[in-house]
């Protein structure tokens, strides 16, 4: 399997919640960095067992992917139905199997400031 078509697979059985159908996507060194938090999961299983225990039935859509060569970048919303979250997730792949994630969440909320002259809502 290519890196676009792992990365696509991980995001679909995550949103249909299958977790433990991820397992064959990951190499046995897998790592996971999330900045925000300055968390690191170590190896596939405990990345698939913390997906599994986030409370709440999260729906993830995948919105873009760049890939070039061993490398993919997504753009994911997740949800809910009451919250949602963006994310922005760098994968690392060797021999098809995915060796690294560097994930950024971001919560939506208002501007900082009053910009509305330079800028529109959407």
């Amino acid at each position: 399997m290519g890196t676009e078509a792992t990365v696509t697979a991980l995001w679909r059985l995550f949103d249909q919640r299958r977790f433990e159908d991820t397992r064959p996507l990951f190499a046995p060194d897998f790592i996971a960095e999330w900045p925000q938090t300055r968390e690191r999961i170590t190896g596939p299983e405990d990345f698939i067992q913390l997906n599994r225990a986030y409370p709440g039935a999260w729906r993830c859509s995948l919105k873009d992917i760049v890939v070039s060569g061993d490398r993919a970048v997504t753009e994911v919303e997740i949800t809910d139905g009451n919250c949602m979250v963006h994310a922005t997730s760098f994968f690392t792949l060797r021999d098809g199997k995915i060796v690294k994630a560097r994930e950024f969440f971001a919560d939506p909320g208002d501007p900082p400031f009053d910009r509305d002259r330079w800028t529109e809502r959407y």
